[in-house]
């Protein structure tokens, strides 16, 4: 029984790796640069557990330790497809450059202002006791401006979340972008560090090697939270503008002009570095031409 039960064993494990790669499963646990090793142990450990249960040659003795191996098989069963909840990603750490954020710009700018005000308020108010005819105010109806967002200037794919998502978050060069329409997917994080009220978070979970390391990775958009579901799935429209963040921080988030809610299953919610993806040519990246 005990060289059956390695034989069933490994069995059992080709026939789940097949089963997440033929239907295209794999990608839930696993980056696309570490699925090849996945892949190759299937044939192997097929041969090995037909050997194991039908070549009585083999020799081996069962060890009460050997009963572990039914453990990685457990929590494969139990974590079904492998899919994330969106909630998880409350618990993990955004993934933001946040090396490149500088506070001296803000304090500029607060130095700036506190000067002026510092003016206003010591500059002896010219009173005229003259009468002065009333001038009536002359009103124009704000036009608001039409985008077109067919084709935006960053429309953001999977191949560049993870990249994108960083650089236009915090990079210093990121503010010559101020202006430019983006398109991106993801889900909402309302309560995150660093975002004032008037923000929340839209993103999907980054993956470096396997769905153990997945965090958070997404965009600061500006609109109101109430209308937004947390953890729900939108289609986001928008142009990039330059703020501040709870700390003072210089950030760039997206003004949005249209949303829609989308269907969560039809969505990859990982995404990789681009090096992941076109044998590492990173070719939907390069075309931005990013300046770090």
């Amino acid at each position: 029984m005990s060289k059956k039960y390695l034989g069933i064993i490994c069995l059992l494990y080709s026939g789940i790796f097949g089963y997440v790669v033929f239907f295209d499963k794999l990608k839930n646990f696993l980056a696309p640069q570490m699925q090849i090793y996945i892949k190759l142990s299937i044939i192997p450990m097929l041969i090995i557990g037909i050997v194991m249960l039908f070549n009585n040659k083999v020799n081996y003795k069962f060890k009460a330790s050997d009963l572990v191996l039914i453990l990685p098989l457990v929590l494969l069963i139990l974590s079904g497809d492998g899919r994330l909840t969106a909630s998880f990603a409350s618990n993990r750490t955004m993934n933001f450059n946040t090396e490149n954020r500088t506070k001296a710009e803000v304090k500029e700018k607060s130095k700036e202002e506190s000067k002026k005000e510092t003016v206003a308020v010591t500059k002896p108010a010219v009173i005229k006791e003259e009468k002065q005819e009333e001038i009536k105010p002359i009103v124009v109806e704000e036009q608001k401006p039409t985008y077109d967002f067919t084709n935006p200037y960053f429309n953001v794919i999977d191949e560049t979340y993870s990249d994108l998502a960083n650089y236009l978050t915090f990079a210093s060069k990121a503010d010559k972008y101020q202006g430019k329409t983006i398109k991106v997917k993801g889900f909402v994080l309302k309560e995150m560090a660093l975002l004032t009220s008037e923000y929340f978070a839209l993103g999907k979970y980054n993956i470096s090697c396997c769905a153990a390391d997945a965090e958070f990775t997404g965009f600061i958009v500006k609109y109101d939270r109430n209308k937004v579901k947390e953890n729900g799935w939108y289609e986001i429209e928008g142009i990039l503008e330059k703020g501040v963040d709870s700390e003072g921080y210089n950030i760039m988030y997206i003004n949005v002009v249209n949303i829609k809610e989308v269907d969560a299953k039809s969505e990859e919610q990982y995404v990789y570095p681009c090096y992941a993806y076109d044998e590492g040519l990173c070719a939907a990246t390069a075309k931005y031409n990013l300046e770090y």
